[in-house]
Parts: C-alpha cells; sequence; structure tokens
C-alpha cells in the first residue's frame, strides 16, 4: 500500500472498531453507538430507491447485471443493491469495516465484500462490473488516487455500463453563490397528493418495531413539485388512536422525495415507520410534508391512513410489508435473505476516536476531463449536498462508451 492508504486502512479501522455505522453515516444524534441497525440501514434503501427513479425519470438505462459498491463500509449500499442485483461486490479499504459488513449481510449468495488497499482494482478484470456506485467516499480520498479510481471504474465497466459517483469539487469561495432558502411555499393548488400502498400489514406487530412500507406517491396538482425551487418535500407519517381522532405521535419516518416530480408522474419510495411502543390499536396515517412550510393536508390533500395492531406476540417484518418496486429475485436471493439483526449498533466506544473525517475534492472540469480521457460519456452532473454548505459538490453520472 502507499503511505496515505496505509494512513487510511488505519483510520477507517479504528472508526470500525469504535462507532462503524456513525463512521458510515454520520448523522446529528448517531453518534456514540446511537444508530438503530434497522433504520441505518433503511437508509440506503432509501438512497438506492431515489437513486434510480431518478435515472429513470430522465431515461438512463442501467444493466441488471454485476454491480461494485465502492466504499462500502458495513455495507449499508452493498444490501441495498443486493436488493436489486444479481450479484454484489462491496469493496472498503479497512478489513475491519469489511468483516463488519460481513457479519451483517443479508444475502450471502447475492453479495460479497472483499479488502482492497491498494491505490487501484487490479483485483477484478476489466470489463467485470455492469454498474458501479460509490457516494460520500471519494471525499475522505487524496486527489492523486481519487483520479487513479475514477480511472478504475471506467475500466471495470462494460461497454454502456453506468457509473454514478459523488465528488467535491472545492470549498466553498466568496465568488460561489451561497445556497438560497429552502423553505419557499407553493401555491395552494399545488398541494395535492395521491398516496396508495399495494400491502398492508394485516396481522399483529411487536411493539416498538421497525417495517418498512413501500408507497406510491403521485403529484395529481398541476405545478411540478421542484424541492431546488421550493425546498424539501418528503413523506412521513404520524400516530393516531384507534378512532383516528386524536393523534399520538405527529412525526416518525422520512423520505425525501426525488428532486422533481412533474404534475401526474408517481414514483414509489420505502417509508420506514417505527410502532408504537405500547400495546394497543393504532391508526398509521400517511402524508407528505413540505419541511418548514406545512404537512399537505393542511390544504385538502388526501392522506393516507390504515389500521395497525401493536401486540407483544406480534409477528417481526422478515422485510418490507408492500409488494416489490422491481421482479421477484431469483431462488436463493433476496427472498431467502437472513433477517436477524443486533439489537444494538456494532463497536466499542471505549476503543480511541480517530478524530476527525478528512475532506477533499477535484476540480469539477478536471473530473470531467478524466472522465472523458478514461473512455466514458458524461450523463448527468448534479448538485450534491453531502457535504454541507461549505463545499462544492456534484453527482456525476458516466456511461462508458
Amino acid at each position: 500500500m502507499t503511505a496515505p492508504l496505509d494512513d487510511s486502512q488505519r483510520f477507517w479501522d479504528a472508526h470500525a472498531r469504535r462507532d462503524p455505522l456513525w463512521a458510515v453515516l454520520s448523522d446529528a444524534g448517531k453518534e456514540a453507538r446511537r444508530w438503530d441497525v434497522r433504520r441505518f440501514l433503511q437508509t440506503g434503501l432509501n438512497e438506492v430507491a431515489l437513486m434510480f427513479y431518478e435515472l429513470e425519470s430522465r431515461g438512463i438505462a442501467v444493466n441488471h447485471g454485476a454491480t461494485l459498491d465502492f466504499g462500502c463500509g458495513v455495507g449499508r449500499l452493498t444490501q441495498a443493491l443486493a436488493a436489486r442485483f444479481p450479484q454484489v461486490v462491496g469493496v472498503d479499504v479497512s478489513p475491519k469495516m469489511i468483516e463488519t459488513a460481513t457479519a451483517l449481510n443479508p444475502f450471502p449468495e447475492r453479495a460479497r465484500f472483499v479488502w482492497n488497499g491498494e491505490p487501484h482494482l487490479q483485483q477484478f478484470g476489466d470489463a467485470t462490473f455492469d454498474f458501479v456506485y460509490t457516494n460520500i467516499v471519494l471525499q475522505h480520498i487524496v486527489p492523486e488516487i481519487t483520479a487513479v479510481y475514477l480511472r478504475e471504474f471506467l475500466r471495470l465497466l462494460k461497454p454502456a455500463s453506468i457509473l454514478v459517483f459523488q465528488l467535491p469539487s472545492h470549498p466553498r469561495r466568496a465568488d460561489d453563490p451561497l445556497p438560497e432558502s429552502t423553505a419557499v411555499a407553493m401555491a395552494d393548488d399545488a398541494y395535492q397528493a395521491a398516496i396508495a400502498i399495494t400491502a398492508l400489514p394485516h396481522e399483529p406487530i411487536k411493539p416498538a418495531e421497525v417495517v418498512t412500507l413501500d408507497v406510491d406517491v403521485t403529484n395529481v396538482s398541476g405545478l411540478a413539485w421542484t424541492q431546488q425551487q421550493f425546498g424539501a418535500i418528503r413523506l412521513g407519517n404520524h400516530w393516531l388512536d384507534r378512532t383516528g381522532e386524536r393523534m399520538l405521535q405527529r412525526d416518525d419516518g422520512r423520505t425525501l422525495l426525488p428532486e422533481t416530480l412533474p404534475p401526474g408522474v408517481a414514483c414509489r419510495m420505502p417509508l420506514t415507520i417505527t410502532a408504537p411502543s405500547a400495546e394497543g390499536d393504532y391508526v398509521c396515517e400517511i402524508d407528505l410534508a413540505h419541511e418548514g412550510v406545512r404537512w399537505f393536508r393542511d390544504r385538502d390533500s388526501a392522506v393516507l391512513r390504515f389500521p395497525v395492531v401493536v401486540r407483544s406476540g406480534g409477528v417481526e417484518p422478515a422485510r418490507s410489508i408492500a409488494s416489490e418496486s422491481r421482479s421477484d429475485p431469483p431462488a436463493g436471493g433476496a427472498g431467502a435473505a437472513r433477517t436477524s439483526l443486533p439489537q444494538v449498533a456494532p463497536g466499542d466506544l471505549t476503543a480511541a476516536d480517530p478524530g476527525d473525517f478528512p475532506m477533499h475534492g477535484i476540480d469539477t472540469d478536471r473530473v470531467e476531463q478524466l472522465i472523458a480521457a478514461s473512455g466514458g460519456e458524461l450523463v448527468l452532473k448534479s448538485a450534491d449536498h453531502s457535504c454541507g454548505h461549505s463545499w462544492i459538490s456534484h453527482r456525476y453520472v458516466v456511461r462508458k462508451r
């Protein structure tokens, strides 16, 4: 290994020993092993579902064959991809992350995890993969090695296959425009949605059980819901008493909708909800929240309500309670997934804290040059906000020529 990768392996191994879920997804309030493992993994399903909606809505076809998840960590995105692809390989620089990912792997026949400590991916042959994905990973790698990995991704892709990656360009400069306000009210008649679920939980479920629903959302208004213009719109739910008249919990699950949902267009998004902790009969209400503005119901949009029975002897859902948004997986694949998960997040808080995450970027002009020189065609480049307001970052969709 090179010295930077030696340092990187030690750094990420230390995070993997201490608090690997937070190291992968450092949401505020989730440090010190506070991530619920199911909710953590659900963020991967949400991210992949949103990504594929964006690709499909733009007519970008993806070949559903062998897939590479680069910088896989504990397998958050690898697992989500394995629900869609017949073969997924997760690669990471940290042996400890690979060990944890393997222990959490519910798809042993579809997903495998491989350690890579080299500034290349030569352990994989040319034209091996049909799809390559990496997110919030390259930003932690020094630019000279990231440039090599970008070339490697395109070498590994089969012709006409797709690479999706996120990478910062540079720290925000004085001449870069500041992000605009994200809470702008839409016209009242824009708050009209149709919400549906193709299957509902009919059996009792356990108190505090985590359940994932596949929810179909249709924009039935005459205005496009454009989040760049109006701000975040999320699918969410409330818990009401059995009569549906008294609200017991206003906010539970949240899933971000696609960046733009035109009039008359529908999308299917996973929504993770947590059953009330007390036994009883409840009503779950699903609605859309225009964050910082209002719930759609406040403008007389239809909501979805359904009864839920919570009992200590209820079933523990083995998978999402809803129909799949794709064809059934092959026998022995996702349908045969092992579903047992640890009750608490892995890690040991007595292990030394390795410190803050390093941040790096490559100027977007240089990235586009690398793509072209490596046999890729830039299909789509969009603003990315995963680095916060202090960095200018982009998500790139590239097709191998």
